[in-house]
């Protein structure tokens, strides 16, 4: 069976990961010698998902494989595009 859709190794069916903002681009010159204003940070966001198991067959015959075809080298390079 093959798939184009691409492959991620996990170690559990639920998985989480940490998302974090960044700030807006600012005009932040100061002059030199000036006192620094402290930012305020913001915590991450935990987000958690859950894995999934996708199938979708389908059989080709070697003789629809073997003969030719128009606009297409193989019936199975098609099938596995609209499957």
């Amino acid at each position: 069976m093959v798939s184009m859709i691409k492959t991620q190794k996990v170690h559990n069916r639920v998985y989480q990961y940490q998302t974090d903002s960044l700030a807006s681009a600012a005009s932040n010159a100061a002059v030199e010698g000036a006192d620094p204003s402290m930012a305020t940070l913001t915590a991450t966001t935990m987000i958690s998902g859950n894995t999934q198991i996708l199938t979708k067959a389908f059989q080709i015959s070697q003789t629809s494989d073997a003969v030719s075809t128009y606009g297409r080298a193989k019936e199975t390079a098609l099938s596995k595009l609209v499957a």
